[in-house]
């Protein structure tokens, strides 16, 4: 966490904690999902087409009833459907531990959509600072699930999964609320900086394509083990936990937007190069960089989304911004996974290439003088 770090967690307020706690241990999923579902899937059966098809039913599924359970919150509270969401992914990762694959289609509800996001939001003192600590404690977490294919059998690391949800959901339930809800109303005031964000939907299908099966793709292209492959995202992601750090530092600087652009563009470059790097050695450092460059702004974006939503259309608000990115993303597995059934294990990388790049010049033009 750091010195500064640890000095900011000390001056928090009680509810502030609890909301970062709760976010943040969704990483120890994060770092062992998108390396252990893929190949888990593989273990039950499942060929790499059909894997595709189930992570996109999985993320379709989950945006869709995100937005409503983040309608929902706006207009009730957002508390109690943060509790509900993260339940019934409790019970996705039971039935994907009972060797069912279709319980997969319903563990991505454990993010609760925007609601936890509008939570800290409210709590929050200096909300670019929060978000950044986060995102940080979360991507350090990420690096221990990375590894834990080293140390325990997949179908284990599912059932840890279910009991992290379960602290999660503890941790939220401890919070006092102090947003009320208003009225059930699915209209936006915001919807036209919503609209112009739709331009990262074209991130969501290039990312599809490749993010949530680079696992499978590594075992593909180079014949390396969840084992081997392991220690490569956990290498990542603490790089990555390190980063975060310094962008709200980086975006003082430059500016929220540029810092955005500027990081995007160099994880572009190194994104067309990945599928070009001919040993696993040179591969994986490429993966390293692109993945820092590419998400290291996560916590920028995502203050800087909070900002531009008014309060009481956050959750439904974020929510619909996650839905307009999951759409096209969650097709991207398929296709991705039918490409590399084909044995066209380059083609996905450079379609995403584009489409970032696309977004990314949308994004700039948008948003380049929003202070």
């Amino acid at each position: 966490m750091g010195l500064q770090g640890l000095k900011s967690w000390i001056i928090m307020r009680r509810d502030e904690k609890l909301l970062i706690a709760a976010m943040s241990v969704n990483g120890l999923i994060f770092g062992s999902s998108q390396l252990v579902n893929p190949l888990y899937l593989k273990d039950l059966g499942l060929n790499a087409a059909l894997i595709g098809l189930l992570i996109t039913g999985q993320m379709l599924i989950g945006s869709f009833l995100s937005i409503i359970f983040s309608t929902l919150g706006d207009a009730f509270g957002r508390k109690k459907f943060a509790i509900i969401s993260r339940s019934i992914s409790i019970v996705g990762f039971l039935l994907l531990f009972l060797k069912f694959p279709y319980g997969l289609l319903i563990v991505s509800l454990m993010s609760g959509g925007g609601l936890t996001g509008a939570l800290l939001a409210e709590k929050s003192l200096n909300l670019d600072k929060n978000m950044s600590l986060s995102y940080s404690i979360s991507t350090f977490l990420s690096v221990i699930g990375s590894l834990l294919p080293m140390f325990i059998k997949l179908r284990y690391i599912i059932l840890l999964n279910l009991f992290i949800v379960l602290i999660s959901l503890s941790l939220i339930s401890l919070i006092k609320e102090d947003y009320k809800g208003g009225k059930l109303d699915f209209r936006l005031k915001s919807f036209k900086n919503v609209m112009k964000l739709s331009f990262e939907s074209l991130v969501g299908l290039g990312a599809g394509l490749i993010l949530p099966i680079i696992s499978l793709w590594f075992y593909l292209k180079f014949a390396k083990t969840a084992a081997e492959i392991s220690p490569i995202f956990a290498i990542s992601n603490g790089i990555l936990a390190v980063s975060t750090l310094f962008s709200p530092k980086l975006s003082r600087h430059l500016g929220r937007v540029k810092t955005i652009v500027y990081t995007h563009i160099i994880g572009i470059i190194l994104l067309i190069l990945l599928p070009l790097a001919n040993s696993f050695y040179l591969a994986s450092l490429i993966f390293i960089l692109r993945n820092t460059f590419m998400n290291m702004t996560g916590p920028i974006f995502s203050s800087f989304v909070l900002n531009l939503i008014p309060y009481d259309e956050r959750a439904r608000g974020q929510s619909l911004i996650n839905l307009i990115d999951s759409i096209p993303r969650s097709f991207g597995p398929f296709i991705g996974g039918y490409l590399f059934y084909l044995g066209n294990l380059n083609l996905p990388f450079f379609i995403t290439a584009v489409l970032y790049t696309i977004s990314t010049i949308g994004f700039y033009l948008f948003f380049k003088d929003v202070k």
